[in-house]
């Protein structure tokens, strides 16, 4: 059953990806902000305020075209935002008076998407900053003292590596952490492209396949808990065009409850984080598919209503059946989703090769003081500059004479993390018999308390999970044996069964 949700929609994921590959591509964080499935155009916020639009498309490769860069500055600053909105109301009050109503409606849509605009871009950009100045000092790596003193000693760590080359080569978690390291260089090989050539309207492309593979390899638990917030946050923006939500929404007049399962099922295996979604949400996802695709099809608010809350219920088992997967594969509690610092993975792998490093280095030595620095330093860092400290690591140990760890056993073409599945089919049936015929009592008599945002269940064994979680999360900082068993793991899928044989 855990392997269905391998096979899952990767939209989100790679959106996601999109973010953080045009963050490291301009150095500098980026957020995620908005996004219009219909017209294929996402929206991006970065941390010093700035707004890039443009359309996506999803092939081998990730193509971000039509850029458009512009500053946030209308709508965080009051005057110019109030001038611009004094301007749309006088147009508007023009329109009525001149009986061009068309016209009047369509500026009065633009006002009030002006205003919902602002209030979400301070939203999201207040965020940015609150983080900018809650992880103001974790974001800087390259122009630490540590990273500067690093550098001062390439030369003479260069010559301790080469000195001491034999037993490094012969240390394994070095070996597969230098590995890692060269394997996310690898996927993240993105040149620094200038604002300007942005705004002049140059396309981006990433590679999809490989890189997203090593992507979620790396990341594949903040990716996860990512997909979940932006899915919940914005499921009726994001997945509306998906053939599996119209297949839905076109079950608003069906009699035959079978069928209405049958086509949420089917949507759930596609689109895991339905089961997720609040009540409000699932009304607007299935309202904008029918606006959107299906004009054709005329309903009332009441036959709206009336679906939604057959949907709402109906969903609740899957829900309990996603929120145990997550659990159980991932680690995830969705009763503790929060926004994690992108790359903690990547800078905890190169923290231990510092760390390894400098327990070779001669007791107090400069090097040994250099390299142990280096160590903790990352331990409290995040960001696009992991990939920075990447480039750093692997000139120095080719330098240093091991560059057969980065040319051996290189990542293969056909690298994959995806598991061996059934078909789309087999996981319906599964899903579907177990949501007609084993009724989770649980969710039958749980008291879930419902809000516009999202559904929140407090049962006995989530509460367990969030315990489990959080000294989960509490060991995994720092936890050397933990993150070793990590790239042991990571071993095989990397360079196969003989890797690490000495």
């Amino acid at each position: 059953m855990k392997k269905f949700f391998d096979q899952r929609n990767k939209k989100v994921t790679n959106l996601n990806m999109l973010a953080d590959n045009l963050g490291y591509s301009i150095r500098e964080n980026v957020s995620l902000f908005s996004v219009d499935d219909s017209e294929n155009l996402a929206t991006f916020v970065t941390e010093s305020g700035l707004v890039i639009e443009g359309n996506y498309y999803f092939t081998d490769e990730i193509l971000f075209d039509n850029i458009v860069v512009e500053s946030g500055e209308i709508f965080s600053d009051k005057d110019k935002f109030d001038s611009a909105s004094r301007n749309q109301i006088s147009c508007f009050v023009e329109s009525v008076y001149s009986d061009e109503l068309v016209e009047a409606g369509s500026i009065f849509d633009d006002i009030i998407d002006s205003w919902t605009q602002k209030v979400k871009f301070n939203e999201t950009v207040g965020k940015l900053r609150e983080k900018s100045e809650q992880f103001n000092k974790t974001f800087n790596i390259l122009e630490t003292q540590e990273f500067g003193r690093f550098l001062e000693l390439s030369e003479n760590i260069s010559q301790f590596i080469k000195d001491n080359k034999e037993k490094i080569q012969g240390i394994q978690e070095i070996r597969n952490a230098i590995k890692l390291s060269n394997t996310v260089s690898n996927a993240f090989n993105i040149p620094r492209v200038d604002l300007e050539k942005i705004e002049e309207g140059t396309s981006l492309s990433f590679p999809i396949k490989e890189s997203r593979d090593i992507y979620e390899m790396i990341c594949s638990q903040e990716l996860l808990k990512r997909e979940i917030l932006e899915s919940k946050k914005s499921f009726d923006t994001v997945w509306v065009t998906e053939p599996k939500v119209s297949d839905l929404s076109l079950k608003i007049f069906e009699e035959d409850t079978a069928e209405i399962k049958k086509a949420l099922v089917e949507c759930f295996v596609d689109i895991p984080y339905i089961a997720l979604i609040s009540k409000k949400q699932l009304s607007n996802t299935i309202k904008n598919n029918l606006d959107t695709l299906h004009e054709n099809v005329h309903y009332t608010k009441g036959d709206l209503k009336e679906f939604t809350g057959k949907l709402f219920e109906m969903k609740k088992p899957l829900k309990a059946l996603v929120s145990n997967l997550l659990q159980e594969k991932y680690g995830i509690n969705l009763n503790n989703v929060k926004e994690i610092p992108t790359f903690k993975t990547l800078l905890n792998t190169q923290s231990l090769i510092f760390e390894s490093l400098s327990k070779l280095a001669p007791r107090g030595s400069v090097i040994k003081e250099c390299l142990f620095n280096m160590s903790e330093m990352l331990k409290g860092k995040n960001g696009v500059e992991a990939i920075d400290v990447n480039e750093g690591l692997k000139y120095l140990f080719s330098e240093s004479g091991l560059a057969d760890i980065y040319e051996e056993n290189s990542v293969r073409s056909d690298f994959s993390l995806n598991e061996s599945i059934e078909s789309e089919e087999d996981f319906v049936s599964f899903i579907l018999d177990t949501l007609v015929l084993e009724k989770d009592e649980k969710v039958k008599k749980e008291d879930e308390k419902e809000d516009d945002e999202e559904e929140e269940d407090e049962s006995e064994e989530e509460e367990k999970g969030e315990k489990k979680k959080l000294k989960e999360d509490e060991s995994s900082i720092g936890n050397t044996s933990d993150l070793m068993k990590s790239l042991s793991d990571l071993e095989d899928l990397i360079s196969g069964p003989d890797l690490g044989d000495e």
